[in-house]
């Protein structure tokens, strides 16, 4: 498969674009979900220690989701720097 990628470079932009519209999807969703069930959770009482326990779990989460963030812009550099690299690396062959 990465044959192919090699030999047609159209289709591995394509590959790259799809990776980081579908990430940012991901992220959203995500979002939405955790969101929504932090409304629901609000609105049960759980105890003192599942009212603890629920508030340290959503702290958690949107600590994870936020360090998610930064994933599309690792991505979106990698793809530069592979592009940069096939680039010199042509220049070098010819």
């Amino acid at each position: 498969m990465l044959k192919k990628f090699r030999e047609n470079r159209k289709a591995a932009a394509l590959g790259l674009v799809i990776m980081m519209i579908t990430l940012v999807i991901i992220i959203i969703v995500g979002l939405l979900v955790v969101g929504q069930l932090s409304t629901t959770a609000d609105t049960m009482d759980l105890g003192a220690s599942g009212n603890a326990t629920r508030t340290s779990l959503f702290a958690n989460t949107y600590a994870g989701l936020n360090l998610a963030v930064i994933i599309p812009i690792i991505a979106a550099a990698g793809a530069i720097l592979a592009i940069v690299f096939t680039y010199l690396g042509n220049q070098q062959a010819s």
